[in-house]
């Protein structure tokens, strides 16, 4: 049982990376993402992840969702941002929340320092860092999928790889 929600779980760290990445080089977080954190949550969820705390998860991506539409409708966040957020917490749950959203918000304000000093600060030489900065700074945006990744990596680490390793 603990390998198959290891294998499941697995998918939910690639899904972190893509995002990442993606977000990274498009300053978009692809539809896919989310789709892979549910459906791995979904086949975890199935062969006995945390099956008795259900009601915690669910609850956890229902209240994240909320708060990742307020975001998006205040123009604060984009779409991906607000789908990605709650398809990482249903698999935190409200157990693993409060970390999550703390390593999340930590790795969020980095990146909002980066965007800022990329707005303010002269980039450099040319190559593909400066490419990258200058895309950044007249974009407005800050790749906040990172730092959502960051916070489900971080969760992941801590709390699901001990679950299915021991």
């Amino acid at each position: 049982m603990n390998g198959m929600i290891f294998i499941f779980s697995l998918a939910f760290v690639v899904a972190l990376a893509d995002a990442a990445v993606t977000d990274i080089r498009q300053f978009r977080i692809h539809n896919r993402v989310p789709l892979l954190l549910i459906a791995s949550f979904a086949a975890a969820f199935a062969v006995g992840f945390d099956s008795g705390a259900w009601l915690g998860h669910l609850g956890a991506g229902g209240a994240l969702f909320a708060v990742g539409a307020v975001l998006f409708v205040l123009g604060v966040w984009g779409g991906g941002d607000a789908k990605m957020l709650p398809a990482v917490a249903l698999w935190t749950g409200f157990d693993g929340l409060s970390r999550f959203l703390m390593v999340m918000a930590l790795v969020g304000g980095g990146l909002a320092v980066v965007a800022l000093l990329a707005r303010r600060v002269p980039l450099g030489p040319e190559g593909p860092v400066r490419a990258w900065g200058q895309r950044l700074a007249e974009s407005g945006h800050v790749p906040y999928g990172v730092a959502i990744a960051a916070g489900g990596l971080d969760w992941w680490i801590m709390e699901m790889l001990p679950r299915v390793m021991g």
